[in-house]
């Protein structure tokens, strides 16, 4: 997936939720005693509120470079997990079964006059007369 096939939120929405996160972080700081970030939070979570009520054009730059950000977090950290999952899951699994012998795909050659495998449907013949 490319960058510029990446669809942008509209940019009052992306204004809104900004302010939300300023606004709770405002709300934290306030919690935890630290005057001065609240302030500074809660003008911030002021601004994006107003200019994404008012002008939300504004804060398309924003917008992209938000994004961005997130299209290069995604590209760092999916790596990692899907890495993470494949060597502390999967392996360990493959690993147990190996040991208890195993053999789900039938990978291992068995002596046979023939590898025909002979299945029951449990469907009748006549089952199948109408269908639809």
């Amino acid at each position: 997936m490319k960058l510029s096939d990446i669809e942008l939120p509209s940019n009052r929405t992306f204004g809104f939720f900004f302010a939300a996160v300023f606004a709770l972080a405002c709300g934290y700081f306030i919690y935890q005693g630290t005057e001065i970030f609240a302030w500074i939070l809660g003008g911030l979570a002021f601004t994006f509120f107003v200019v994404g009520l008012i002008k939300p054009l504004l804060l398309l730059p924003l917008n992209r470079q938000w994004m961005r950000f997130g299209f290069l977090l995604s590209n760092i950290i999916n790596p990692i997990i899907l890495g993470f999952m494949f060597f502390f899951m999967f392996t360990p699994i493959g690993m147990l079964m190996r040991l208890f012998g195993r053999d789900e795909l039938r990978l291992k050659p068995k002596p046979a006059t023939s590898y025909w495998k002979v299945r029951d449907t449990g469907l009748a013949a006549d089952s199948l007369k109408y269908q639809f």
